[in-house]
């Protein structure tokens, strides 16, 4: 689960690079396991870790643990091979790995429909007659679900059953657009599939996990539950400020509750390496661990795009050898595993603290070039699409696939993609992608294909895993260019010309000229906006305070609500005084009118999607 600071890492998945790219360009790799240690100090120190411990795969078994740090900053007690971390995320692959084993004994068809699988769990889907929610879409996160809202990542279900959390969080699960068409990251759809597992197998969620799964990996102890056992071992867990984390009992575990240690979560690499065998014991055929990691459930898939996000599992878009895996973190913990078929190696990372994207970015580089550095890229696909086809691809792109509404303005106001054609590839963002198929595309510095171009319905658009965008029409992102244009311009102005304003305010050279407040005006509505959305962005990203904390009802979530009502009434204000202030220069109404219209503009926009009068705690 994104969670502990759970939604500090919603905000990542605006850029799924941030989420799972461990890009190793630019480094030199580690030649031995000596000097791997010391590239992995030197990264845990960077990223401030109290503690933390690594596993390295080589050759299908583990060869090497290596610990670091303390376990708990107050007894300087050491982590240790028996220390157990929280993994958050990668609960969702066991859970995925579950499934499968239910599917192989013919008790669930991932084509199934959550409405007969478990009628129970209450959803909204308006295309639900043609397109509905199967099982295959809850682990793919294609239902279209937004991410679980600020008030069920606030909650704490000790003692909570797996049904119980997820009609908690039933609210939630509304489908955006029809299931099966873009992907984005969600914790409910793994969590609904633990109340499947649970009718399917007749078991309750955890006692199915150890038994099928836990426990034939040979993961002695892990589970999803935290016993007397795991609550004696378990580290603490600090924010970035030092302060302690505390264990939350997630309501909906099957997406991020696993409790284990290094050397047991290093069994779920080797599952993978062994196509679903494990020292010996078959726990899933080799045919369901290759559906496992392919998508086959988005836009792109019917068109060869079937290297997103699989069943609890993606390839990391990082550059050179394509390595397969999952993060996660919970309360304060991160967590991360990959695993590369072609080398038969892989690793696990976790960690209790520190700054978990930065440094776990680096630490997973160093690994990866590690275990890849006696490897080359396999031989590059590359297909002949024509100059027409590809240039159609080319144009401004944005983001419409937002985690949930927290963040819908944030991801779909700022999150713009320029592609270029030419040459018999594409570039984007100075990167050169080339075509593996008519639809499929490939980065220059990458072993597979990461990327896909759809025209669908008069509309062209790009997928990644996580993430899809659509091309703008010319009109459309002119508008949006001028737009910013004009609010940019009038900020600048509105900066230059206050201090002149006020020196002419004081020896009363305004009084017969509309005053200064008229004039203020939009750069008043413009710190409402950068107030209302900075204060969002901080709770997402700020350390120390977990997000639901800030965005909970009070002060903070108050002051956000007042800043988004005063955001478009000053708009309008600054636009009335332009109309109405005959008595105003040309330069004055000039600068309100069009600054203020730029504001109305935005302000319309974010009515749209329910941000004016925002109430963040119910979101």
């Amino acid at each position: 689960m994104l969670g502990g600071s759970l939604m500090r890492k919603l905000f990542a998945v605006i850029a799924a690079a941030l989420v799972w790219s461990v890009t190793s360009a630019g480094a030199k790799a580690p030649t031995s396991l000596q000097e791997l240690d010391q590239t992995l100090v030197s990264s845990f120190k960077d990223g401030k870790v109290p503690g933390a411990t690594v596993a390295i795969v080589e050759n299908g078994q583990v060869a090497m643990t290596r610990n670091y740090g303390v376990a708990d900053l107050a007894t300087k007690a050491p982590v240790t091979d028996e220390t157990v971390f929280r993994a958050g995320s990668i609960s969702k692959s066991f859970t995925s790995i579950a499934v499968m084993t239910l599917v192989e004994q013919g008790k669930l068809d991932l084509n199934g429909k959550l409405a007969d699988l478990a009628p129970e769990v209450k959803f909204t889907n308006p295309w639900e007659q043609t397109d509905p929610v199967r099982l295959a879409h809850l682990l793919e996160h294609t239902t279209g679900w937004p991410d679980i809202s600020t008030r069920i990542l606030g909650l704490d279900g000790k003692g909570w059953s797996t049904l119980k959390g997820v009609q908690d969080a039933s609210g939630d699960f509304v489908s955006r657009w029809q299931p099966g068409r873009f992907a984005v990251y969600n914790n409910a759809g793994p969590a609904v599939a633990g109340v499947i597992i649970e009718k399917a197998s007749g078991k309750a969620f955890e006692d199915y996990m150890r038994d099928a799964v836990l426990r034939p990996m040979g993961m002695a102890t892990a589970d999803f539950d935290l016993p007397p056992d795991l609550a004696a071992r378990i580290a603490k867990s600090y924010g970035a400020d030092g302060s302690i984390a505390p264990y939350q009992y997630i309501t909906l575990r099957p997406a991020g509750s696993l409790n284990t240690t290094v050397k047991e979560l290093s069994q779920l690499v080797r599952f993978y390496l062994g196509r679903g065998t494990i020292d010996g014991r078959a726990i899933l055929k080799p045919e369901s661990v290759e559906r496992i990691e392919r998508s086959e459930t988005n836009l792109g898939a019917p068109h060869g795009f079937t290297n997103g996000y699989g069943l609890g599992v993606a390839p990391f878009p990082d550059a050179g050898v394509t390595f397969r895996g999952h993060n996660g973190e919970i309360d304060a913990f991160t967590a991360v595993y990959g695993y590369n078929v072609r080398c038969n190696c892989g690793y696990v990372m976790m960690a209790n603290g520190g700054d978990g994207v930065n440094f776990g970015t680096a630490a997973s580089a160093a690994i990866q070039g590690y275990l890849t550095r006696a490897m080359q890229m396999q031989p590059p696909v590359v297909a002949q699409v024509p100059e027409s086809e590809l240039q159609g691809y080319a144009g401004l792109y944005r983001t419409i696939t937002p985690p949930n509404n927290l963040l819908r303005p944030i991801v779909e106001m700022l999150t713009f993609t320029r592609v270029k054609a030419g040459d018999g590839k594409l570039v984007i963002s100075g990167n050169d992608w080339f075509p593996t198929g008519g639809n499929t595309f490939r980065r220059a510095d990458r072993e597979e294909a990461t990327l896909a171009f759809v025209p669908d319905g008069g509309s062209v658009y790009k997928i990644s895993a996580f993430t899809t965008q659509v091309q703008e029409p010319i009109w459309r992102a002119g508008t949006l260019v001028a737009v910013a244009g004009i609010l940019m311009l009038g900020l600048a102005l509105s900066l230059i010309m206050t201090p002149v304003w006020l020196v002419s305010a004081v020896r009363g050279r305004l009084a017969e000229r509309g005053g200064l407040i008229m004039r203020l005006l939009p750069l008043l509505s413009f710190l409402s906006f950068v107030t209302m959305m900075g204060l969002v962005a901080y709770a997402v990203l700020g350390s120390g305070t977990s997000a639901w904390t800030n965005l909970a009802y009070g002060p903070y979530s108050q002051t956000i609500f007042v800043a988004s009502i005063l955001f478009p009434l000053l708009a309008l204000g600054g636009f009335v005084a332009a109309w109405r202030g005959s008595s105003a220069n040309w330069f004055v109404r000039s600068y309100l009118g069009l600054t203020s219209l730029a504001l109305l503009a935005v302000a319309a926009y974010l009515a749209s999607i329910g941000w004016v009068g925002v109430e963040t705690w119910a979101m």
